[in-house]
């Protein structure tokens, strides 16, 4: 890890990669230049213009047609290959009420919403 953020690497790596909950999140980070989540340091001269593209449109039906798009371009090119899948499982008491999986970093946001029924 120490040397592969810097571009230091033979053949193919990969590192950890945090949970997306918008799309340009998963594609900016992960495939602009400039960005310092780029650890594959990917230069690509097509895809930061389409990035940068899906995050101007405003009409979701042709954000997500591009953002397809994107996501067909970038499996065709394999800058990365996933190799594993994370799987999330939780189980708590029925007297736990108001209380969801939550599958990110964030351990105690959810808290304050959570009350026991005894």
């Amino acid at each position: 890890m120490a040397t592969t953020i810097q571009g230091k690497f033979e053949g193919m790596t990969t590192g950890p990669f945090g949970v997306a909950w918008d799309p340009d999140d998963a594609l900016y980070g992960p495939y602009a230049p400039e960005d310092p989540r780029n650890r594959g340091h990917v230069n690509d001269a097509k895809l930061p213009a389409l990035i940068k593209e899906q995050r101007r449109l405003k009409d979701v039906d042709a954000r997500k047609k591009l953002i397809f798009e994107i996501q067909r371009y970038i499996a065709d090119q394999q800058y990365y290959v996933c190799l594993t899948t994370p799987m999330y499982t939780g189980s708590w008491q029925p007297f736990v009420k108001n209380h969801a999986a939550n599958p990110t970093f964030d351990y105690g946001s959810r808290v304050p919403a959570l009350w026991l029924e005894r």
